[in-house]
């Protein structure tokens, strides 16, 4: 999308969740313009076939199948939309299935205006705010690493959704995975909070080695510390038990 563009959005909700603050604030800038208003899950992907759509704001109350099953079905089907959740009552429980599933924002619909709108932005540039909120969580992180360990994404039963999918869409299938079987040995004992002096004496290889692959995974996912590359390799479901004991 050219940045002189304004963001295509859809918002999706069954009732009105997004409060008339936020709706106005949105209304007022020139860099969104709304393309539809749906109350399904179904509706949504129906509008996507026909109509390009940037950034979609859902609802978590939606009737099924639902804000987290569309949102893991934008972020199969159509990777490059945004994908915001916005709810009246955030719990831990959502925000682990939204982090789960992809989305990039999970938010309160009591969030100031100014704040709401920015996090869209951010989102719309290229980052995961979601990232934020599940670090500040660690029970969620943890569950968030066990789900993959036991149920990688490329193993979940197809989506309702798909049969809305456009007939040469993308299979389902696993998502690339940039590191090593190694790296990923190693990005797990980081995201379990242990120092390269540990990890190596855990591998059996010297601490130079482990810091080396640090490096490399740092450099292969365009991170800047340890922190983003378990949030990211989380939020991909790259972290998970598919290496040799």
């Amino acid at each position: 999308m050219p940045s002189s563009e304004p963001a295509r959005l859809l918002i999706v909700e069954r009732q009105p969740v997004i409060t008339p603050d936020v709706r106005s604030r949105i209304g007022r800038e020139s860099g969104f313009a709304i393309v539809g208003r749906v109350s399904s899950a179904v509706e949504a992907t129906r509008l996507v076939r026909d109509q390009p759509v940037d950034l979609v704001i859902v609802e978590t109350t939606l009737p099924e199948p639902g804000a987290v099953e569309l949102a893991r079905f934008f972020r199969v089907r159509y990777p490059a939309i945004v994908v915001a959740l916005v709810t009246r009552a955030a719990s831990q429980v959502e925000l682990f299935e939204a982090a789960r599933v992809g989305a990039h924002v999970y938010l309160r619909a009591s969030t100031d205006p100014d704040v709401f709108v920015a996090t869209l932005r951010r989102a719309l540039a290229g980052e995961f705010p979601i990232d934020e909120e599940g670090v500040r969580f660690p029970a969620v992180a943890a569950r968030i690493l066990a789900s993959f360990r036991s149920a990688p994404v490329a193993a979940e039963p197809a989506s309702t959704l798909d049969a809305a999918a456009p007939a040469d869409g993308e299979p389902l299938g696993p998502l690339f995975v940039k590191l090593s079987p190694r790296e990923i040995e190693i990005l797990d004992q980081v995201a379990r909070g242990n120092s390269n002096k540990l990890i190596a004496r855990k591998l059996g290889i010297s601490d130079q080695t482990v810091k080396n692959h640090v490096s490399a995974i740092l450099r292969k996912l365009e991170v800047n510390d340890r922190t983003e590359a378990v949030v990211y390799a989380l939020r991909n479901g790259w972290i998970r038990i598919d290496t040799p004991v």
